[in-house]
């Protein structure tokens, strides 16, 4: 068998696995947390006991010391209430959830041996056991997973491996190395030891407390069965519903230094998958990941695009593979041996990440420029092995081909296999669309995504702007100030919604350093003061482009200026109308949402919503027939669009027939107001570039 296995650094420095101060420390708080919430536990688990032994004997024992008719209803009733007690405390102790993906296929050492015997060498690096079961599933990821109930707390589960062919295909060996590492590190002797322990106590605490609702379903069908039942049943659930309670507000507890400890345990098996791969992996790795993601979630998103109707891939990862490749051109990136994009530091530099960060249950990974600082500073120098992941796999085409039959068979079942989208074509019609609706690049995305503002139509440069040039209108550096304007403005909204309380957290990160929710609203008066400064400067920037623009155009004459301005202004009125098209299609499909949330079965609440939508309807409809009767607006719909906003517009703004909503109405509703919207939306584009493009031809030379 061909060792694909690259070879280990050797790092034997006891200090590159040493715990921190700060993980030590966390791991005693929790588990002093851990150990109240076992005492209150058992507490609370003894007391319900004695009362549902109470019960039972106060059930068996009142008929023969009160015999009456009386006492033989309430014996038995008594008798009933403790046994459904001890019942649903035992159902709530056993409680067991096993972790659904519908996507995965599990694979075996004899049909891929060469994974197998990588996945074993692994192990042995990291000190874990083998897993039990090992899955592919078509995500960017690979995670570890087993089955949590309460008695994990006392033996360990058997561990199963996940592993995403998205990941599969956008990784080289070593990088795939890397990234099981990291996974098997957080259960590893290694690094964690009492670490791995408390990741699974508190992921096994948090699904019997908030996912455990096998009980309260029991509880509820119980109760249809009668009253007495449903007295009971409903009696039983306030018990039970009252441990849960106090069990949660000790977990809160646990939960708070929890928050801590993960991002140094994330850390700690960052450092394992250093050790075993090195610098360059993990940087580099870190990187394909993320952009991986992004482009396999562009490729999810044609399974269910209306355009793409009747038509499917044959192979999902042949399309990713080559939706990278143009996503690593349009960027400017190279592509190495293994045809995988090297992401250099300049691509990064053009994304700016909020400087409000929530770290919610689960999502307490550090951020991978945290990440990289970590890798870099460990400098672990190794020989990588560049070639693709894909060949610890045996026929890899065979099992990209039959991940993504079951993907289509689980989510879009009626798309036939005769009409298959080859990732040649498919590029194709994803370069033309982009080449449509692309900006002049000598722009640098200053108009991309954002309005027209309105602005002076006359008037002469200021003199202070004498020399200005295209170049200096439009620099890296004034794009730059644009969207840190635009980043900082999304963070007042967010700042906003943590001081009202619409976002329901204890902590909160900006510009990362940790704050409690009620600092937010001293954020939020300084950044706001900010925004608003940097909004008087794009505009007064934005004035100052359309005026330079516009000098430029009386030098070409004035018929050529009085063009510059007319189309600015036909912008303007565009943006306008498809502002108010856009509002009213929002308020649509709220409406829809809610009457498909509600249900048929509970018409008296339906009736609201029905003639709410009625009325969004008919303003939708008038908005429609200004859009195919103003000037200027009628070319905007394509034929076939125009010809189904005809028929609409024929039809009643009634949606429930015989007492029942009409849900094909509904549907038909929903598609057309999402046409329109974006057909208004990519003419929108259209227009802003036209006049980009006449900007252009006023420049000199």
């Amino acid at each position: 068998m061909t060792n694909l296995y690259p070879e280990s650094p050797g790092v034997k420095d006891p200090l590159f696995f040493q715990p921190s101060a700060l993980f030590r420390l966390q791991i005693v708080k929790v588990t002093g947390f851990i150990l109240l919430f076992f005492l209150l536990y058992v507490i609370i688990l003894l007391t319900a006991v004695a009362l549902a032994a109470g019960f039972v004997a106060a059930g068996v024992a009142l008929p023969g010391y009160y015999p009456s008719i009386y006492t033989f209803i309430v014996g038995p009733a008594l008798l009933l209430l403790g046994g459904m007690v001890l019942f649903f405390l035992i159902k709530f102790l056993f409680y067991q959830r096993p972790p659904v993906n519908p996507y995965r296929t599990l694979i075996d050492a004899d049909h891929h041996p060469r994974l197998f015997d990588f996945i074993s060498r692994l192990v042995k690096e990291t000190r874990i056991r083998f897993p039990k079961r090992i899955f592919v599933v078509p995500e960017v990821q690979a995670s570890v997973f087993y089955n949590t109930s309460f008695f994990s707390l006392l033996w360990p589960s058997a561990m199963n491996l996940e592993i995403g062919l998205g990941l599969v295909n956008s990784l080289n060996i070593s990088e795939f190395k890397m990234v099981l590492a990291h996974e098997f590190a957080h259960f590893s002797r290694r690094s964690m030891k009492l670490g791995s322990y408390v990741y699974t106590l508190n992921k096994v605490l948090y699904n019997m407390l908030y996912e455990n609702d096998s009980w309260n379903e029991l509880v509820i069908r119980w109760s249809s069965h009668g009253s007495l039942p449903g007295f009971f049943a409903h009696l039983t659930r306030m018990i039970v519903n009252s441990m849960q309670f106090l069990l949660k507000k000790v977990y809160h507890l646990i939960n708070r230094q929890y928050l801590v400890l993960s991002r140094e345990m994330e850390f700690r098996a960052d450092a394992v998958a250093v050790s075993l791969a090195g610098t360059a992996a993990a940087v580099s790795g870190t990187r394909r990941l993320e952009m991986g993601s992004y482009c396999m979630d562009y490729c999810m998103h044609r399974l269910s695009d209306p355009e793409a109707a009747g038509q499917r891939f044959r192979n999902l990862f042949s399309t990713h593979r080559v939706v990278m490749d143009y996503f690593a051109e349009q960027n400017h990136l190279s592509i190495d041996a293994a045809g995988l994009p090297v992401i250099t530091d300049n691509y990064f530099q053009t994304f700016l990440k909020s400087r409000v960060q929530l770290r919610e249950q689960w999502t307490t990974h550090p951020t991978r420029e945290d990440r990289e600082q970590r890798y870099l500073a460990a400098a672990v120098s190794c020989k990588e092995a560049t070639g693709s992941a894909w060949q610890l796999f045996n026929n890899p085409e065979s099992l990209q081909e039959q991940n993504t039959k079951l993907i289509y068979d689980l989510s879009a079942p009626d798309i036939q296999e005769d009409f298959w989208i080859e990732p040649a074509a498919f590029i194709e019609d994803l370069t033309r669309k982009h080449r449509l609706y692309e900006y002049p690049t000598v722009f640098n995305d200053y108009y991309d995504n954002r309005s027209f503002p309105p602005v002076q139509h006359n008037g002469p440069l200021p003199e202070t702007a004498a020399t200005l040039n295209f170049a200096q209108l439009y620099h890296p550096d004034i794009i730059l100030r644009m969207r840190r304007y635009y980043r900082d403005k999304q963070d007042v909204e967010t700042l906003q919604a943590i001081a009202s309380g619409q976002f329901q957290t204890r902590v909160f990160e900006f510009d990362g350093q940790q704050y409690k929710a009620a600092e937010a609203r001293v954020l939020l008066r300084k950044l706001a003061i900010h925004v608003a400064e940097e909004q008087s400067w794009l505009l007064s920037h934005d004035q100052l482009a359309y005026r330079y623009h516009y000098q430029r155009a009386l030098e070409k004459g004035p018929d050529i200026a009085r063009q510059q301005e007319e189309q600015y202004q036909d912008i303007l009125l565009y943006q306008e109308f498809a502002q108010r098209l856009n509002d009213q299609v929002i308020s649509i499909i709220h409406g829809i949402s809610q009457i498909f949330n509600i249900g048929h079965d509970t018409l008296p609440l339906l009736g609201p919503w029905l003639e709410e939508l009625n009325a969004e309807c008919w303003r939708f409809r008038r908005l429609l027939h200004e859009a195919t009767v103003s000037t200027g607006y009628s070319g905007t719909l394509s034929p076939e669009l125009y010809e189904q906003v005809q028929r609409f517009t024929d039809q009643e703004c009634v949606f429930i027939q015989q007492e029942v909503p009409d849900y094909a109405a509904l549907q038909e509703l929903h598609e057309v107001i999402s046409a329109v919207m974006e057909q208004y939306n990519n003419s929108n584009i259209l227009l802003k570039k036209s006049y980009l493009e006449l900007l252009l031809t006023l420049e000199p030379g």
